[in-house]
């Protein structure tokens, strides 16, 4: 089975950032897709402007047409598209003149199946008209209402008609394989992509993933860079300064947050920090004028809410290191740094229960005491010299 192509929908209605977003993207699609509403705004200079740009891209003007294929269709095949789309719904006579058009112009025609009542009878009759690509498409509202395009896509693989299969719908990279392995020929991606912290870096990975190329090492590694993108660059600055104000230092977390915490804790110590981790039989109180940070991706911990209930009434500062702008503790702290952001923490196929969040603070704590002992001029040396001789 040939691999399936990668289509990316351009869906904004800003040309530079259509234009923009294509070129980090390119390098790992196949088609660009220029979405119905960036169509209908920018015209048909968008495409002339594709075209020049991407000479090796497939181009698809996602027309959508309704009425009058060949007249309408026409004019953007002429203009260098290589697929136009016309609605299943909009009769035979419609359809059939887009497929005219795009023969006449040895590009291919699309039939969208989109809120199509019997797809698979539609497809069964496009397919006999000479159609080149069949659409599943579950379309936004559809979406939102938590209707996925899976299940059409089956049905109409099952059809073995002579064409290709196209399916879009909210695929991302927890569902690019389970596409594949349904027989998907051209795969839709927009908001995975576009809404990506680094759209290229989310790009290159659905392309590895559809190639059946992907590692799990890879996702983690691609996942946890797109969480520390997401992350605010100022936030180093601020916990610096929190630190050097701080009378002493207390962590907290629960759980492998907890092990996060205490991986901070012994750093901090090494770079010549007064720090104690919370619930240590050492573990001296803590005081107004110290410093309690707290790494809980919910925020909503009862045994750490407690803590910071306990740090508020002495007048201790707090900070939340979390994944999310409001919670519990958040609303009681003195400063919450997000990591990432809150959608960028779905499913992730190999990283269960609080990995990802996990393994991002880690990373994101490590890089700031690397700046720590780079803006202080901490020699290594120095550090070993504190690190525990009694283990």
């Amino acid at each position: 089975m040939a691999k399936p192509l990668i289509q990316l929908a351009l869906d904004s209605l800003d040309f530079d950032q259509t234009i923009s977003l294509a070129g980090q993207a390119a390098p790992y699609v196949d088609i660009f897709e220029i979405g119905t509403p960036c169509i209908k705004h920018n015209g048909i200079n968008i495409v002339k402007e594709l075209r020049e740009r991407f000479p090796d891209k497939l181009l698809l003007v996602d027309l959508k047409t309704m009425d009058a294929g060949e007249y309408e269709a026409a004019p953007f095949y002429a203009a260098g598209a290589d697929i136009c789309t016309v609605l299943g719904v909009s009769g035979h006579a419609t359809i059939s003149g887009v497929i005219k058009a795009a023969n006449k112009y040895n590009a291919e025609a699309q039939i969208d199946l989109i809120n199509v009542p019997d797809k698979l009878e539609c497809a069964r009759e496009a397919a006999n008209s000479g159609a080149h690509i069949i659409g599943v498409h579950t379309g936004l509202d559809a979406q939102a209402a938590g209707q996925t395009p899976f299940a059409d896509l089956q049905d109409i693989a099952e059809l073995g008609l002579n064409v290709r299969i196209s399916v879009a719908g909210g695929i991302n990279q927890s569902t690019v394989q389970q596409v594949v392995k349904a027989g998907a020929d051209i795969i839709v991606v927009g908001a995975a992509i576009y809404g990506a912290a680094s759209p290229a870096d989310a790009a290159r990975m659905i392309r590895m993933l559809a190639d059946g190329k992907s590692t799990h090492r890879r996702m983690i590694i691609d996942k946890i860079s797109s969480i520390l993108a997401a992350t605010n660059e100022a936030y180093n600055l601020k916990l610096t300064d929190m630190l050097d104000n701080a009378s002493r230092i207390f962590v907290s977390g629960a759980g492998r947050s907890g092990l996060v915490c205490k991986f901070f804790a012994m750093r901090l110590m090494h770079s010549g920090y007064d720090v104690s981790v919370v619930g240590e039989i050492v573990t001296p109180s803590i005081k107004r004028g110290d410093l309690l940070i707290i790494i809980s991706g919910s925020g909503e911990t009862e045994q750490l809410i407690a803590f910071t209930k306990k740090a508020r009434e002495v007048g201790a500062n707090i900070l939340l290191i979390t994944t999310k702008a409001d919670s519990t503790i958040g609303d009681m702290a003195d400063a919450v740094f997000q990591i990432g952001r809150p959608d960028l923490y779905g499913k992730v196929v190999g990283m269960p229960m609080g990995t990802t969040f996990e393994l991002s603070t880690l990373s994101f704590l490590e890089a700031l005491i690397s700046h720590v002992i780079h803006d202080k001029g901490i020699a290594e040396e120095v550090m070993r010299t504190r690190h525990a001789n009694l283990e």
